[in-house]
């Protein structure tokens, strides 16, 4: 089991910076959003990515959860709407449901004093009422899973013929995760000429693959960490204990660090159930996530850990990806992941720096 603490004093937001992004060109509204929303540096992913996504090259992004990677593609594909045209102009691909809501936030976030530009999230186990309406309406950038995007193509709900710009974010995960034949679906179903734009925290062989297959001439651009000097923002820590100690652990864990905010990750639906309900017997102000829940359940889980509702959240993988949360102080493996990738993934919950490049 391990865990990450976060100190009260986290990083400076300049950190990462890489320049303003006033010299990228950009509309006047994004620029007003941009700035509405306090980001004044570009992260070096988005100061690498940006000017060649909105020049309009195939772009295949790699950088560090965190780093700004959201940012990098929202701006360009906002710029590449035209509001007069109802349809569906850009479309991003995500592997959670989690996920593609926080990208349609950041696009609406980034979007709002573009007038005139709607944006939908498209993902199973919600209604399809809404999304009906919204395609109909010719939504001009919808962000969607691989299964519930190629159901409304199957349907005739989703049109693609004036699609300008697809994303695949996080790549190696939607792969990982068996969406390969739907994604290939989606692409084929996508204008030739498109821009296709990838991001992943890995350019795995599977990845490389899929760019060959559907890319023109894509442009890398591979972001690594920056060395650290002095001691870093997070702390590590690693507790080597039996089976049926693990429970009364965690428990001195929390209260010893007077946890205010929370993150416990398990492998499976059933730990994630009983853990929280062990944990809300002992008294701890505890709530679940994981993909057997409904979505409005899940929707309601997670505004409620956003809003401090409750201490801690006892989850899947299925939220490693799709958690932005501030002031996150403890994550917990209490089940170790299988692969180093989601380790990665867990624990880069927290000490993320603020601004846009902890987007």
């Amino acid at each position: 089991m391990s865990e990450r603490h976060v100190p009260r004093a986290g990083p400076p937001r300049s950190r990462h910076a890489a320049g303003p992004f006033a010299t990228l060109g950009l509309s006047e509204g994004v620029l007003r959003a941009v700035e509405q929303l306090g980001f004044t540096e570009m992260s070096p992913i988005q100061a690498a990515a940006i000017p060649l996504i909105v020049a309009g090259h195939d772009v295949v992004g790699r950088s560090q959860t965190g780093s700004g990677k959201t940012v990098a593609f929202c701006i360009p594909a906002i710029e590449r709407v035209d509001v007069r045209l109802a349809a569906t102009q850009v479309l991003i691909l995500a592997p959670t449901r989690e996920l593609a809501t926080q990208i349609t936030d950041e696009v609406g976030k980034l979007a709002a004093f573009t007038r005139g530009l709607r944006s939908v999230a498209v993902y199973g186990g919600a209604a399809y009422g809404r999304q009906f309406a919204e395609l109909k309406r010719g939504a001009h950038v919808v962000v969607g899973t691989p299964g519930r995007l190629t159901d409304h193509l199957a349907r005739g709900t989703l049109d693609l013929t004036a699609v300008r710009m697809l994303v695949l974010d996080e790549a190696d995960r939607m792969l990982d995760m068996g969406f390969r034949e739907d994604i290939e679906r989606i692409l084929a179903a996508a204008p030739a000429g498109r821009q296709t734009v990838f991001f992943s925290a890995t350019i795995s062989p599977a990845v490389e693959t899929l760019v060959r297959g559907c890319s023109r001439d894509a442009r890398t651009v591979a972001i690594e960490p920056p060395a650290t000097t002095g001691p870093p923002p997070v702390e590590q820590v690693y507790h080597d204990v039996r089976h049926p100690a693990k429970f009364p652990a965690l428990v001195r864990l929390i209260e010893f660090h007077d946890v205010r905010s929370g993150l416990i990750f398990c492998n499976t639906q059933r730990m994630v159930e009983e853990l929280a309900e062990a944990l809300t017997a002992r008294g701890c102000s505890a709530e679940r996530l994981h993909g057997g829940m409904a979505q409005a359940q899940r929707t309601r889980v997670m505004d409620g850990f956003k809003r401090a509702a409750f201490r801690l959240l006892v989850a899947t993988d299925v939220a490693a990806r799709g958690i932005d949360v501030d002031d996150l102080e403890l994550v917990v493996n209490y089940d170790l992941p299988f692969d180093a990738e989601d380790y990665v993934h867990r624990i880069g919950r927290t000490g993320r720096p603020a601004g846009p490049a902890g987007r």
